[in-house]
């Protein structure tokens, strides 16, 4: 699944590959992200947070899932931190289906609609 990765070691977020599990092999099975793949410092902080984030634009309904990790002893992500708030660690966010509650690749504007969740 496409997603967008705020990585604490790079100067820009970029679109890149998560990996999935599938409920089972049909089309229409459930993906579910495995954010392990992407996100750092896995001795630090083992486990990763999640929130679903629903976003209205008009009559259009966005459903996001951000994933990250946040510990004392991470890096900072310049990326996400801001002058009253510093954000230690990785973070990465995928579209959801609203239909299938499943984990669909980003398209189109996803990408400024993800940049808009994360300075929010």
């Amino acid at each position: 699944v496409r997603c967008r990765l705020y990585s604490a070691s790079w100067s820009r977020p970029r679109q890149v590959t998560m990996l999935t599990r599938c409920s089972d092999r049909s089309r229409k099975a459930k993906r579910f992200p495995v954010p392990e793949s992407l996100l750092n410092d896995a001795t630090v902080q083992p486990y990763v947070h999640n929130c679903l984030v629903t976003l209205h634009e008009g009559r259009r309904i966005y459903q996001f899932c951000i994933f990250f990790k946040r510990h004392c002893h991470l890096r900072i992500n310049t990326l996400l931190s801001s002058d009253d708030n510093v954000f230690r660690g990785d973070a990465a966010i995928t579209r959801v289906g609203t239909s299938a509650g499943s984990a669909v690749n980003m398209r189109g504007r996803d990408n400024a609609l993800a940049d808009f969740i994360m300075h929010k």
